[in-house]
């Protein structure tokens, strides 16, 4: 019988059960590979467990360097006022309009002032005399009078053509009036002058008014921002403290077994979230602070930082009626400092108006002068009773030009701008009825909102106290609890910044209406 062999090229290694098999030999990759063991874990500090220990908080709120801190309890917005009408650097400044104007008006009544005027003169070769006089002169602000005296004396020989300059011995006085008839007598460019510049001193008050109310708003939104921003911060450090209250409780949870560790991680994730939340809220209420002191200053006109010390809440909101728009209304058209600088705009270019009419009519000055010599004394020409005692003169100058073509174009000048005053008159009282019915409807919205907020807020927390005590049975988890907070926190947001929009909107309102910060 034939014998049978294994195939040619074969192995020849015999079958062996598994359980029997050779180790497995490095570099045979025919060969299956075999499960390995794990390796045992080490054992793990505590302390580096996920979740052992919560995010440390961020550090303390340093404070802003620079500037010496406000003292005091809660700061009120009549503080900040104060300090703005006392201490603000650019109402200070724009006050001095007041001495300005008042300087161009002493300027102005300069054409009023006396005039002092001497002078003496002499000569000493063929006709040997000596002359001098003394003489005062003013413009009076009635009729266009001018008055002039004086005094002179001339002493020796004078040529037959100067005999008029020999005076007796004790020399002669001298006055006079000069009376403008037709142009200037009415008006003048020097009495037009000072009217005008009296306008500019009542003109400086509304300049004034207009900035005082502009910074008096601007410090008013300033301090709200202030306000809303410490409220902020507030929110934010509730909510941090709720999450790391939680934290412990989660602790005592899991290390008694009903709760997971993971729980626990994504409350400290919260914790970690929460606090950089809290870090750009510090930043806020700080930058609300470095703005607020430019407002609010020590009695030596430097800045000071309000810290959270002084942080208030906002005051209570009450309702607008609406049946005051009318009256609103007619208190801006009485207090805005705008038309009522318009308008005295007007009175002065009335004043030039009535002055460049006076001046289309012809010029007729009337002189009239009388001197007297004292003491004795003769000339060739005065007679044989001397010199002559006493002298009356009268005189009357008359001059028109033709064409009148300065007159008339200051006529025009004038009536045009009367009627460009008229029309910048209109449209601000135009104005001022829009800002007092845009500020009037934002006031009364923003009201409106508040009211939803408020209300929103409270059923925000009702839920989350709810969401929170589930938890606490063990009925909830962190995932609800954290976005039962969040909706709370994101309603208290919004409620603060309601509230900052309405008392900013006062603000505005109260400037439209031209009281400020009353």
């Amino acid at each position: 019988m034939r014998r049978v062999g294994p195939p040619v090229g074969s192995s020849t290694r015999p079958v062996v059960p598994a359980s029997h098999a050779e180790p497995v030999q490095p570099g045979d990759k025919f060969t299956a590979a075999q499960p390995q063991p794990f390796p045992q874990p080490r054992p793990a500090d505590p302390e580096t467990k996920p979740g052992a220990v919560p995010p440390p908080p961020p550090k303390d709120l340093p404070p802003v360097s620079g500037s010496p801190p406000s003292v005091g309890g809660p700061l009120a917005l009549d503080e900040v006022l104060f300090s703005v009408e006392r201490n603000y650097p650019l109402l200070r400044a724009i006050e001095q309009e007041r001495s300005i104007a008042g300087g161009r008006l002493v300027s102005t009544m300069g054409a009023f002032d006396l005039n002092l005027n001497a002078g003496a003169d002499g000569q000493g070769t063929t006709y040997d005399n000596f002359r001098s006089g003394v003489g005062v002169s003013q413009g009076l602000p009635v009729g266009g009078l001018g008055v002039f005296a004086g005094y002179r004396n001339g002493y020796g020989d004078f040529p037959t053509y100067n005999l008029g300059q020999k005076t007796a011995d004790g020399g002669e006085f001298r006055a006079g009036v000069s009376i403008p008839l037709l142009r200037d007598r009415a008006i003048d460019r020097p009495r037009a002058a000072v009217q005008q510049a009296r306008l500019d001193v009542a003109l400086a008050e509304p300049v004034i008014e207009r900035q005082r109310l502009d910074f008096q708003r601007a410090a008013s939104r300033t301090y709200w921002n202030w306000v809303a921003a410490g409220q902020r911060l507030k929110v934010v450090e509730s909510l941090v403290k709720l999450a790391v209250e939680r934290d412990d409780q989660l602790k005592a949870r899991v290390e008694a077994g009903p709760a997971a560790n993971i729980e626990r991680i994504d409350n400290q994730q919260n914790i970690a979230l929460r606090n950089g939340v809290l870090v750009q809220a510090q930043r806020g209420f700080q930058q609300a602070t470095i703005d607020l002191s430019l407002f609010l200053r020590n009695g030596s006109g430097s800045p000071t930082l309000a810290g959270s010390d002084r942080l208030p809440s906002f005051p209570e909101i009450q309702p607008i009626d609406l049946k005051t728009f009318d009256a609103s209304l007619q208190t801006a058209f009485d207090l805005r400092p705008e038309p009522r600088r318009l308008r005295l705009q007007r009175e002065k270019a009335a004043v030039e108006l009535r002055l460049a009419t006076n001046q289309t009519l012809p010029s007729v000055n009337a002189v009239v002068a009388a001197s007297q010599d004292v003491g004795g004394g003769k000339s060739s020409l005065s007679g044989p009773n001397g010199l002559d005692r006493t002298t009356l003169s009268a005189g009357v100058a008359f001059q028109l030009p033709v064409q009148q073509r300065d007159a008339r174009g200051r006529v025009m000048q004038a009536q045009a701008q009367l009627t460009q005053i008229d029309q910048q008159l209109r449209h601000t009282e135009d104005v001022v009825r829009a800002e007092v019915q845009d500020t009037f409807s934002a006031l009364e919205r923003a009201f409106e909102f508040c009211q939803q907020a408020k209300k929103r807020v409270e059923l925000a927390r009702l839920v989350a106290r709810a969401e929170r005590e589930q938890l606490r049975l063990g009925r909830s988890d962190v995932l609800r609890v954290t976005l039962r907070e969040q909706a709370t926190f994101d309603a208290e947001i919004v409620e603060i910044g309601a509230q900052q929009d309405f008392f900013r909107a006062l603000a505005d309102f109260k400037a439209a209406l031209g009281i400020g910060g009353k």
